[in-house]
């Protein structure tokens, strides 16, 4: 297990009051296991930033994890001391 620091910007804080959570994370994580574990420490998330009863994302919400952008489907090798952010996309419109 290693421990994770996701910061949150955009709506996610206004939701929390929060704009830092620690996770613990298993080797080898996938994008699934960090919105589960965000789901366990945060439960205000889910609804509006996590599909309700899911491990992912809505369309509104991205990691970017050290500068690159993750969406369902493409997966991180994340390593100890990787940067993941939590980000509302922005709409046009």
């Amino acid at each position: 297990m290693a421990k994770y620091v996701v910061e949150m910007f955009g709506l996610p804080p206004d939701i929390t009051e929060l704009r830092k959570v620690e996770i613990e994370l298993d080797d080898e994580p996938r994008l699934a296991d960090i919105v589960a574990a965000l789901r366990q420490k945060v439960p205000a998330l889910e609804g509006v930033v996590i599909h309700p009863g899911e491990d992912r994302l809505t369309d509104r919400y991205v990691f970017n994890i050290n500068g690159q952008f993750f969406f369902d489907g493409r997966e991180p090798h994340l390593q100890k001391g990787d940067r993941i952010v939590l980000l509302t996309l922005a709409t046009v419109g």
